[in-house]
């Protein structure tokens, strides 16, 4: 006697696998991309320290009195940066190496402080590819904005570099994709929130903030959370 499978138990089977994949499929896809990210993000943190350590290594000046604007981010750049990293290509102030998705956002959905959408973020901005596929934003700041939205203590206006870690791919958000980490002449790059206690950086990634600077700190978070971020942020809608 032959035996098999009738063709309402195989539609049965077909319709079981359907939804376990429909339901596994999108997490897997979302982990891989988790992953990709805090890969990224960690290689190109190593990136822009080691360019530093090579700069001074070469015994490169460093002069904090580099004029605010385009003129001096290009200075600023040229001399401790380019250098020392690999690009595939260089904006100063104009589209072609930053998202063209619009404005980008805090971790709260809002647009973020100084938004000047493809050109970057910034009054002036200097922006790059990297060969890896990250998009990277410089520009300066004052102390007061350096305190208020990156939590970084300076008496004279710093450097804030932006790492676009997923390229131009969404959400295009500070704390899912996007990190802040400034440059402070006696301590080299430091991650957004860097004055900041445990709890107000841990406050500030969260999605439970509101606040225009939300997301702001989410490097520190990650950096300490052993380069992982964590999975509460990671499924916040923006």
């Amino acid at each position: 006697m032959k035996t098999g499978f009738t063709l309402a138990e195989v539609l049965i089977t077909l319709g079981i696998i359907g939804i376990v994949a429909a339901m596994t499929i999108p997490n897997l896809i979302s982990s891989y991309q988790k992953h990709v990210i805090e890969t990224r993000l960690k290689e190109d943190y190593s990136i822009f320290t080691q360019a530093m350590r090579r700069a001074q290594d070469d015994e490169v000046p460093f002069d904090d009195n580099i004029a605010q604007d385009l003129s001096g981010n290009k200075k600023w750049f040229e001399t401790f940066v380019l250098p020392y990293i690999k690009t595939a290509r260089v904006c100063y102030q104009q589209p072609g190496c930053w998202h063209k998705r619009g404005a980008t956002k805090n971790l709260a959905g809002k647009t973020i402080y100084a938004n000047n959408n493809a050109i970057g973020i910034g009054a002036a901005p200097v922006t790059t590819k990297l060969t890896n596929g990250s998009n990277i934003n410089f520009d300066w700041y004052s102390p007061p904005s350096m305190k208020k939205y990156f939590g970084i203590d300076v008496k004279k206006t710093a450097m804030i570099i932006f790492i676009d870690a997923n390229g131009d791919n969404p959400p295009n958000a500070l704390g899912k994709d996007i990190y802040a980490i400034g440059f402070i002449p006696d301590k080299g790059f430091v991650p957004a929130g860097y004055n900041e206690s445990n709890e107000t950086v841990n406050n500030n990634c969260s999605k439970n903030n509101n606040e225009i600077n939300a997301g702001y700190y989410c490097l520190m978070k990650v950096k300490n959370n052993g380069w992982e971020i964590p999975n509460d942020v990671w499924k916040i809608k923006i």
